[in-house]
């Protein structure tokens, strides 16, 4: 079988296609942006109008958008791009996922950029709040970030860990997950979950520990000296126990949570060293029919 790529893992984990439906539902929500003459009260409603995500930037910030080249609305980047004939069920793939992400993020801080026309004061609504941070949970998943180039005027969606992500990709389906899963925001300050996580990634290199020794000794030494002395597979916390570190048992959690994060990287490296003998291997294999 050959291997799934991040996008195949976290799509069997998660319905990205009812994703993409919802971000494409709420940027059509009538309500995505107000528009209030400040000359009344905020709350007048009725000196009020809403618009739709798209249809406020068409308006107000897209011709002027330095990055929208030839382009002369939203409908014409979609078609230019391609988004509006992507997603049918044989095209839903990576490529087609980050454009249209990244097509998110820039509507919404083209969005972000108006603050007042020349009648109007900007107020961004419950709606586009909730575009924004689903569009961050969705890149999350994916282990993707959006960064914003301002000189260009444009926001690029990349990769936030690029060693996480292949190694997600050479391993099982679940692993792949808590892989990915480490980098989430959610998990900042979690020493119990990134805990969890740690000792799976240790259980799957256990078996292995010879092979990472052969190609990298201070590796292995290092990664299972931190297993086994970190408070991670014994309690290195507690006077009471045989495996009690009194250094350990002093660090603070965010000490403590750094060298987590620290072994987490190391682990890493461990999956795409042992990757990379299996490569070594095989391009040994063809020299030697090459040469014969």
């Amino acid at each position: 079988m050959g291997r799934k790529n991040i996008f195949q893992i976290m799509e069997s984990m998660r319905d990205l296609s009812k994703e993409i439906t919802r971000l494409e539902s709420m940027l059509n929500d009538k309500k995505g942006v107000r528009l209030y003459d400040s000359s009344y009260p905020l709350w007048d409603m009725e000196v009020s109008k809403y618009m739709k995500i798209e249809e406020f930037v068409d308006e107000y910030a897209f011709k002027t958008w330095k990055a929208r080249r030839t382009c002369v609305n939203l409908e014409d980047l979609l078609n230019t791009l391609g988004i509006n004939d992507m997603f049918s069920e044989d095209d839903f793939c990576e490529e087609n996922v980050l454009i249209y992400l990244e097509y998110v993020a820039n509507v919404l801080w083209l969005a972000k950029k108006v603050k007042t026309t020349k009648k109007y004061t900007i107020q961004l609504s419950d709606v586009f709040n909730a575009v924004e941070e689903n569009l961050v949970t969705v890149l999350d998943w994916l282990n993707y970030e959006m960064k914003l180039y301002e000189k260009k005027e444009q926001v690029l969606v990349v990769r936030k860990n690029a060693s996480a992500t292949s190694v997600a990709e050479i391993v099982e389906d679940n692993l792949a997950y808590q892989i990915v899963k480490y980098n989430h925001h959610s998990l900042k300050g979690d020493i119990e979950s990134k805990k969890v996580i740690l000792l799976a990634l240790g259980s799957e290199l256990e078996p292995k520990r010879k092979d990472i020794n052969e190609i990298n000794k201070k590796l292995a030494d290092d990664i299972f000296f931190m297993l086994n002395n970190l408070n991670l597979r014994h309690n290195n916390r507690s006077k009471s126990d045989k495996n009690y570190k009194e250094a350990v048992a002093k660090m603070r959690k965010p000490a403590l949570e750094d060298w987590y994060d620290e072994l987490y990287q190391m682990m890493l490296l461990a999956f795409l060293e042992l990757d990379n003998k299996e490569r070594n291997e095989r391009v040994a294999e063809l020299k030697a029919k090459i040469n014969g």
